[in-house]
């Protein structure tokens, strides 16, 4: 399978004390590059049976943005998994539950994303990784049992400008 992560765009501030993190939308600014990002990965054969997203706000809209450039909105699914904090095990379960699937891309957060990444191409031992926001990786030969993948390529969004 072909594995592509993408990390959320840049969001709004932190809510007040109180406030709900998982309601804080991207940015104007963060809006603008996703759509961008997602023209780049159009343009370079990026190519999605599923796109997977957090149920956060942010990622969501991540997800919609990419869909609506893809043409695949009727492909997106929420998954709990995607969540900050995301247990790794169960994660690679949900995925390996989509066995019809050749390539898969995932949404979500910091730094689970980046530990997810380094665990799948250290076939499970850990390889320190930062995806920044709106950072994109492709790993082939993704497999989630066990769990393997070789990291082709990570890209911030600054390299998907040029």
């Amino acid at each position: 399978m072909e594995l592509y992560v993408l990390r959320h765009g840049k969001a709004e501030a932190f809510p007040s004390p109180g406030g709900e993190d998982a309601g804080r939308p991207l940015t104007r600014q963060g809006r603008d590059e996703m759509q961008r990002i997602a023209s780049w990965m159009l343009r370079n054969r990026c190519r999605f049976d599923l796109i997977a997203t957090s149920p956060l706000k942010r990622a969501e809209e991540t997800a919609d943005i990419v869909a609506a450039v893809h043409n695949l909105e009727k492909r997106l699914a929420v998954w709990e998994d995607l969540s900050p904090g995301m247990n790794f095990d169960r994660l690679m379960e949900q995925i390996a539950s989509c066995d019809d699937l050749s390539s898969l891309l995932m949404i979500g957060h910091e730094p689970s994303l980046s530990g997810c990444i380094g665990r799948i191409i250290s076939a499970g031992g850990a390889a320190e990784i930062t995806l920044k926001k709106g950072g994109l990786a492709r790993i082939r030969n993704f497999c989630p049992d066990p769990v393997s993948g070789t990291l082709v390529w990570l890209l911030s969004p600054r390299h998907m400008r040029q």
